[in-house]
């Protein structure tokens, strides 16, 4: 991805208003100019986005033990849906949507709060984070269903161009050291789709 992020980083994060559906997020963004006889222009490239398979899982236990009777949710990030659209000449905007199922387990309450985070990468560096928290309201009679996260969008202080750039971002679950080292130890073949 292009150019540097570091000057006037803004307010790389920004929840959409609510209310703001997610339709047609994979749809193309290409259209043609006032011109008919102009050549056609075409979405920019988004960031590489990548879920890394050790944060694509969520374990929580109420503190008594890692065994079935204590488990009080399991989630899985298994979708990435976005897109990309210019937000100026030096600025491009990129919007996210999450995916995941989430499993009832014995020791759940009524609700239950799931951290998740995107990281933007330039090169190797993160050069910012943010931590969302979904919260689910688990639905009378079923312990296994779907969930979609709030609209967010990323802005990046780079041109919107069709071209890979040195931008990435990295997203999944956001975990203690022992929801960590609990993934890396019983860690199952990722099933999340990127866009």
């Amino acid at each position: 991805m292009p150019h540097h992020l570091v000057p006037a980083f803004r307010q790389l994060f920004r929840p959409a208003l609510p209310g703001v559906a997610a339709l047609g997020l994979l749809s193309a963004l290409s259209g043609c100019g006032p011109d008919q006889n102009a050549s056609m222009s075409f979405a920019p490239a988004c960031p590489i986005t990548h879920v890394p398979g050790e944060a694509a899982d969520y374990y929580l236990y109420n503190g008594k033990s890692t065994s079935f009777p204590d488990l009080v949710a399991r989630a899985s990030i298994v979708k990435l849906q976005g897109d990309c659209q210019p937000g100026g000449p030096k600025d491009l905007k990129t919007r996210l949507v999450l995916r995941m199922t989430v499993e009832r387990g014995a020791a759940a309450g009524s609700t239950v709060t799931l951290p998740w985070f995107i990281a933007v990468l330039h090169g190797d560096r993160i050069v910012n984070k943010h931590v969302f928290k979904h919260v689910v309201t688990f639905p009378p009679n079923i312990s296994t269903f779907s969930e979609e996260t709030r609209l967010v969008t990323v802005d990046l202080p780079i041109p919107p161009r069709n071209v890979d750039s040195d931008y990435r971002f990295e997203v999944g679950f956001q975990l203690t050291k022992e929801q960590l080292q609990y993934n890396q130890d019983h860690l199952r073949r990722p099933s999340w789709q990127s866009y």
